[in-house]
């Protein structure tokens, strides 16, 4: 459950609340070719396609594909936020969505 004061929240509420969100593999951003990795919105944990320590590989994210969110901050504010699973074909969403 989030508390109010969690150092993780620091106004996503103006581009997430409400979000529908996604389990998906990590794949750079379409938009930007030399884009390596992203961050979780909330605690900064680094997404990317290649192996390297402490680097997730999965997680929920916008349909645009812009905003991550790892599983623990996912877990923490998606009552917070209201947000509504799609699923996708062939992922392996830990929400059973």
């Amino acid at each position: 459950m989030a508390d109010a004061g969690d150092w993780r929240l620091r106004g996503q509420e103006r581009y997430l609340r409400g979000a529908d969100l996604y389990w998906r593999a990590y794949r750079r951003f379409g938009g930007n070719p030399e884009w390596d990795h992203d961050q979780c919105s909330f605690c900064w944990a680094k997404f990317m396609v290649e192996d390297h320590p402490d680097v997730l590989h999965e997680g929920y994210c916008t349909l645009d594909e812009y905003h991550w969110i790892c599983s623990r901050c996912f877990d923490t504010f998606k009552d917070l936020f209201g947000w509504r699973t799609i699923p996708v074909l062939g992922s392996r969403d830990p929400e059973g969505s």
